[in-house]
């Protein structure tokens, strides 16, 4: 059902960490205050806790779809709860150590590290949204059309409601953070006199 997803989000994430990299070259001609091997390093702090969320909840995805499938009336299923755990423990300690790594060196108020945040913020945002404008439809039409027509007539609706209970709080929280960067943006930026 969701066989495309991972073919364009192996396009979308390359495209997107190139088009952030140009981006930071140029902006870091003009850019004084850091240096190469600081910048290097905060952008892959930031791409490996971007990584770790996507693998993290991709864990969380897989024993959602365990638990609902066992609640729709499927059978046993040791090896997904196997990979659930696996995805979801490494996920959140490796995005943990990232994390604090990533604040152990962050310059706080230095123009490229609120800039690479920033990248950062919108990358995922974008892969979360594009992630639930399909996942929550899906979702919605799967769960309504097993009650409507009952189980008999359709599949259960494990997959396409889990998906969308673990991508759009996502999608929710990567674009809140994205408005807050949004309104501390313009907090930043001087107001011109008169």
């Amino acid at each position: 059902m969701f066989w495309f997803l991972p073919g364009l989000l192996s396009f979308i994430i390359p495209i997107l960490l190139i088009g952030a990299v140009v981006y930071l070259i140029v902006h870091r001609r003009n850019a004084e205050d850091s240096s190469a091997i600081y910048d290097i390093l905060m952008c892959y702090f930031y791409f490996m806790i971007g990584t770790c969320v996507i693998l993290t909840a991709a864990g969380i995805g897989t024993l959602l779809y365990v638990a609902f499938h066992q609640a729709y009336g499927g059978g046993n299923m040791g090896n997904p709860i196997a990979l659930g755990l696996t995805l979801s423990f490494t996920g959140a300690i490796i995005c943990t150590l990232h994390v604090l790594g990533k604040m152990a060196l962050e310059k706080k108020n230095i123009k490229i590290t609120n800039t690479i945040r920033r990248i950062y913020l919108f990358i995922m945002l974008i892969i979360f949204s594009l992630s639930g404008i399909v996942a929550l439809p899906m979702g919605i039409y799967a769960l309504a059309h097993y009650y409507v027509e009952g189980s008999r007539h359709w599949d259960d609706p494990s997959a396409p409601l889990a998906t969308a209970l673990v991508v759009v709080p996502l999608w929710v929280y990567y674009l809140m953070r994205v408005m807050r960067e949004v309104h501390a943006k313009k907090a930043e930026t001087p107001v011109s006199p008169g």
